[in-house]
């Protein structure tokens, strides 16, 4: 008969099964005990008849079998043969037949109790086996209790590939691990596994745990390390595989400030090292010091000024535009935040407003005539778009910065990293080869009002459709060449300057302006929605002031900090072609572009901005981009820095408190010998009535004189008689800049000058040595007006020093 249980064939004879010692039914066949052996199991392995009551539990059956060995196993494997093997036994015929030594003879007799209680043993020896081999089998595998994260091997990519963090994390998913992705910055490419946080590899871990992969955001300064003890970050933040600079940054409370710790980065603690930041990664180091402390920042303006005028400084506050936390605040200065000023010197603090002063700071008195700026300095900065986390700032940016020239200055010219820059003097225009400068190409100049011109009517004086002139707080800044109608030859704007006519879409020289343009075209240019924290942006967004479908994508969105000022800026891309490009019929016709003035009849409809706001699609002002000048300050000893890093800054004794005797340090002195030269000439009035001649020697000391003509007794100006104005001064420092440029820093307190402003050299702060063959393109509208006056049309012919903060451009004629 065959046993019910293993299906092994028995003897009819047989009560138990020969093969699994399952009891036999005297007819036969094999009673069905498993509910007896479950029990003997249970008694004899209490760790494995728990694994189903709770997950706990099993866990800790899990960690049992864990320590279950081979070695273990072996012997109760032994064990189990030499139970469930009669045969196999020695000594066990002497005490059944009492004669020692003879062979043992079969036992024929099936109700014998010793065969069947051995038979029971084995069965249960045999099942805690079966139960314990699989509990650490299943638990090997991950099948149940806690799971294993794959070795360093078992993750490694194909030869020649990265291995992502996303494919890690979908390798530990498929072995039911629950993962979680945090994105840090490392010197890896963006979107690498970078390692687990935590967490080992090969490490098991409980069911219930969620393991943190590492995502690689590329290169940028980790979150945290403001604040840190400078020593503390130099193997972080070299890891990033970027230069790493430490520089000093005077602080007016060391007790807040520990001298040594972290207080600013480039970019910013949290944000990604991008293009802009010339693979160099900037670490201010607090030390104490004269100066404008970095602390300042954040400080209420009045105790601010206050604390600086105790120490003998002159101090000027400006508003300009914040976030709501910087109200009342100071946000800027000049010379920036952390810098060594000697006492007795001049620094503009600038405090945070909002849109409540719009109007105010708009609007100029000339001659008691209330008239709008349109050198709106106040909103310089630099305006980024949220990062993916959407509290952070992205490298998706553009600048604001307006001219130092003075005159009438608006607007916007593109950079060659394609940042953009408020402002350039309204009597100079974009260079062109075949015409020279042509002064009305003002498709990059920007400005906040239709009357554009320097005389234009304050904010609120007029309803012409701008919000401006409303009550919203908000405003919009658009080309002149909008302002003049968006009238275009080709790609080019065309302005008001006689000489210059369109023929077939192409701009010429015409002096007689006698033949009619052809070619010409209106065109979509560019528009921003400037929004300063409590500006009504309901109101904006209820009067139809966006497209209602781009309104309602943006509704969709995260929600815009209004906490923050920010830009929309119009894009075009998501305009139709017929809504971008125009036929052009006459100047009388209303500019389709610009909203609508409900002066002008027929220009009710106006076109809708797109995109809506949201923290999607907005600019953000940047409050950390224009708080260091980091060339000009000096380097830090940091233990563990790169000392290759170094620059040539000025120390603490050249920009802070004096002159040293021997000038400059040697990398600075090197570049000044290269610079120096008997003579070099600033010329501002093309008819020579003022200029300027200068020395500079190869310590950087400089001394010259300012010419100007006396006209005021009726003489030309060739032959009226000048009045002389002496000028001398030092630069304390010289770096290398780009393209080979250097950067110069003046020391402030070394300026002495009797003029008012015409040698250009005050204020006196930072300077750029550009060389000869610069090409003419790559500077600034300003410089090359100057460049062409003089009749260099492909660049500067010597070295030529650039006042970047005032209107000095002095070009080298004698050596």
């Amino acid at each position: 008969m065959f046993c019910r249980r293993c299906g092994a064939e028995n003897a009819e004879t047989d009560r138990f099964c020969n093969q699994c010692g399952q009891l036999l039914h005297a007819d036969g066949e094999a009673d069905d005990r498993s509910s007896v052996i479950d029990d003997s199991a249970e008694s004899a392995d209490p760790e494995s008849a728990s694994t189903s009551e709770s997950e706990t539990e099993s866990e800790d059956a899990a960690e049992s079998a864990d320590e279950v060995s081979d070695e273990a196993l072996s012997e109760l494997s032994d064990t189990l043969a030499a139970v469930s093997d009669p045969d196999d036994r020695e000594g066990n015929d002497s005490a059944d037949t009492g004669q020692a030594g003879d062979s043992k003879q079969p036992d024929t007799e099936p109700n014998r109790p010793g065969n069947r209680l051995t038979l029971i043993i084995a069965t249960i020896v045999a099942v805690a086996l079966v139960v314990c081999g699989g509990l650490f089998a299943t638990y090997r595998a991950g099948i149940w209790g806690r799971k294993t994260i794959p070795t360093a091997e078992e993750i490694q990519p194909q030869t020649g590939k990265r291995i992502t963090a996303d494919e890690v994390a979908k390798q530990l998913n498929d072995r039911g691990i629950k993962t979680t992705i945090n994105r840090v910055y490392s010197g890896k490419d963006s979107g690498t596994f970078i390692g687990f946080d935590g967490v080992q590899y090969g490490e098991s871990v409980k069911p219930s745990q969620t393991v943190t992969v590492n995502e690689s955001m590329g290169p940028g300064v980790p979150k945290g390390t403001v604040g840190q003890s400078a020593d503390k970050v130099t193997g972080t933040l070299k890891s990033m595989g970027a230069k790493v600079r430490y520089k000093q940054v005077v602080v007016s409370d060391t007790s807040a400030h520990k001298p040594g710790t972290v207080i600013a980065t480039s970019p910013a603690d949290g944000s990604a090292l991008t293009d802009d930041y010339d693979n160099t990664i900037d670490v201010g180091v607090a030390v104490e010091g004269n100066g404008v402390g970095y602390d300042l920042f954040g400080m209420d303006k009045d105790r601010a000024k206050a604390e600086l005028e105790s120490k003998g400084y002159v101090v000027t506050l400006k508003p300009k535009f914040s976030s709501k936390a910087h109200l009342g605040k100071i946000m800027a200065s000049n010379p920036m935040l952390g810098s060594s000023v000697p006492s007795g010197g001049e620094i503009t603090l600038y405090y945070g407003v909002d849109a409540s002063q719009v109007k105010t700071m708009f609007t100029q008195t000339l001659e008691g005539h209330k008239l709008i700026i349109n050198k709106p300095s106040f909103l310089d900065g630099r305006f980024c778009k949220a990062d993916s986390t959407g509290s952070g700032l992205s490298n998706d940016c553009f600048v604001l910065a307006t001219s130092q020239e003075d005159g009438y200055l608006y607007g916007v010219f593109p950079e060659s990293s394609g940042h953009k820059t408020l402002g350039g003097p309204a009597d100079s225009g974009e260079y062109n080869n075949d015409i020279g400068f042509d002064y009305s190409v003002r498709s990059d100049w920007l400005t906040v009002s239709r009357d554009f011109q320097a005389l234009g009517k304050a904010p609120g004086a007029v309803d012409d459709g701008l919000l401006i002139n409303g009550k919203t707080g908000a405003f919009e800044l658009f080309p002149i060449a909008s302002a003049e109608g968006d009238v275009y030859c080709g790609d080019e704007a065309v302005g008001d300057s006689g000489g210059v006519s369109c023929v077939n879409g192409k701009r010429v020289f015409d002096p007689t302006m006698l033949s009619a343009p052809t070619g010409l075209v209106r065109k979509m240019n560019d528009f921003f929605l400037y929004v300063p924290v409590g500006a009504d942006l309901k109101a904006v967004e209820d009067s139809g002031y966006f497209d209602a479908s781009a309104l309602a994508k943006a509704r969709k969105q995260q929600a815009v900090d209004s906490d923050r000022p920010f830009i929309v800026m119009r894009d075009k891309s998501l305009y139709d072609k017929s809504q971008t490009e125009t036929a052009y019929a006459s100047n009388a016709a209303p500019n389709p572009f610009l909203p609508a003035d409900p002066r002008v009849p027929g220009t009710d409809t106006s076109l809708k901005m797109k995109p809506a706001p949201s923290n999607e699609t907005v600019y953000y002002l940047d409050e950390d981009y224009y708080r260091l000048d980091w060339s000009s300050l000096a380097d830090a000893n940091v233990a563990g820095a790169d000392s290759s890093a170094k620059t040539s800054a000025p120390s603490d004794s050249q920009s802070g408190g004096g002159s040293p005797s021997s000038g400059a340090d040697a990398a600075s002195a090197k570049i000044f010998a290269e610079l120096a030269g008997a003579q070099y000439a600033f010329s501002p009035s093309a008819d020579g009535s003022m200029y300027s001649l200068m020395t500079l020697k190869s310590d950087g000391s400089f001394s010259g004189t300012t010419y100007v003509a006396d006209l005021s007794g009726g003489d030309s100006v060739a032959s009226a008689p000048r009045k002389e104005y002496p000028f001398s001064g030092r630069f304390a420092s010289a770096t290398a800049g780009k393209n080979g440029t250097y950067v110069l820093q003046c020391d402030t307190s070394s300026l002495k000058t009797e003029d008012s402003g015409e040698s250009g050299l005050k204020p006196c702060g930072k300077f750029t040595a550009y060389p000869s063959g610069t090409s003419i393109s790559t500077l600034d509208t300003a410089v090359r007006l100057t460049l062409q006056t003089r009749g260099e049309a492909d660049g500067p012919k010597d070295w030529l020093l650039v006042n970047e903060d005032a209107a000095g451009i002095y070009e080298r004629t004698q050596r």
